[in-house]
């Protein structure tokens, strides 16, 4: 269905990145000029080739990996070791190959796509191995962020595959149950963006729009039948592709808000605890100073919002990945001064908290 345009993305990437080189690094593929979404998904794709080679690893003798200082060196080394990994042309292709698929596929069918994806084939998975495998999704990132929330709520450290399809798709029943047509219909706006950035950069003409076809999957995957095949019925009268202004005046004709279609069942997710104050985080008002104009371009309130958010996790290793996103989606060098400094500080926070 998207063939021309899955072997134009690839195109694009390629000739923005590694072109006819031997190997590129993945420092290189970040500071390039494609969508974020791709460089989110080579990003995870060494994370998580980093976290496979961590578990190879032994520890032994006299040797202490638990002391904070030991651990603070090794969180900064394997950054390092991210930033500066090497692809070489085969597993660039290779991973090129893979990260074009899944785009396509997730953003078509985020549920279905998850549940093929995250789990393999095991049956259960850790909230680490979880968090590791939401880095290849930047797009639709509430997902995440709800079922992030649930785990914490629910005191758990793993999920089962079938508990964790459950609950995603009971995220859809509570977005759709919330929204109206014109919400609805902003939901598919990543797909349709994304669609048109590669479509408007093809080499060959290609029709603009999503089709028809895809969109029926899209919302068969999000439980509303009805507008799945209403769109079926117009595609069987000629309308085989549709721009996102179509889409909205079809959902405003089509779309009920609770009606039959949508399940009523609801996700209970307790509310969270208050989120942690900036000013808990101890950083010598020279430091504060440096690091707001060097990493947050002198905006205090963007500093103050991205603290909160970050002390707001459960855990360092769950900053650390929001931390890491932050750094990457802002074009940051995470082991200039400043950022370590800060890093340095987020840490020093939750090893407190942890150890009070």
């Amino acid at each position: 269905m998207f063939e021309l345009e899955t072997e134009t993305l690839q195109k694009i990437i390629k000739d923005n990145t590694i072109g006819n080189a031997q190997s590129i690094s993945l420092k290189s593929i970040l500071e390039s000029n494609i969508p974020a979404n791709v460089k989110c998904f080579f990003k995870a794709e060494v994370e998580w080739l980093l976290s496979l080679e961590r578990k190879t690893e032994t520890n032994q003798g006299g040797f202490d990996y638990s002391q904070e200082d030991v651990r603070l060196l090794q969180e900064q080394t394997d950054l390092l070791l991210i930033y500066h990994f090497n692809f070489s042309q085969k597993e660039f292709d290779a991973t090129n190959d893979r990260c074009s698929h899944f785009l396509f596929n997730f953003l078509c069918r985020p549920v279905w796509t998850l549940e093929n994806f995250l789990f393999d084939e095991k049956s259960t998975l850790s909230t680490r191995e979880l968090s590791l495998k939401f880095r290849f999704c930047n797009d639709y990132s509430y997902y995440w962020t709800i079922l992030e929330k649930y785990l914490v709520t629910k005191n758990k450290n793993d999920l089962s595959k079938e508990e964790t399809i459950t609950i995603l798709q009971k995220i859809d029943r509570e977005i759709i149950r919330d929204n109206s047509a014109e919400e609805l219909a902003r939901m598919t706006e990543p797909f349709f963006n994304f669609v048109s950035y590669i479509q408007h950069n093809a080499d060959r003409v290609t029709e603009n729009g999503i089709p028809t076809k895809a969109l029926t999957y899209f919302f068969d995957d999000k439980g509303l039948k009805s507008v799945s095949e209403h769109l079926l019925r117009l595609r069987e009268q000629g309308k085989n592709v549709l721009q996102h202004d179509d889409l909205v005046s079809i959902l405003k004709n089509t779309f009920v808000k609770k009606g039959s279609y949508v399940e009523r069942e609801s996700l209970q997710i307790p509310r969270p605890e208050p989120a942690i104050s900036p000013s808990d985080l101890l950083i010598p008002e020279r430091d504060r100073l440096n690091i707001i104009d060097s990493i947050f371009k002198k905006e205090e309130s963007h500093y103050q919002d991205t603290v909160q958010k970050i002390l707001s996790q459960p855990s360092w290793d769950d900053a650390a990945l929001a931390l890491d996103h932050f750094f990457t989606m802002n074009d940051i060098e995470p082991y200039s001064r400043e950022a370590i400094v800060f890093t340095n500080a987020l840490q020093s926070f939750f090893s407190n908290r942890t150890n009070s």
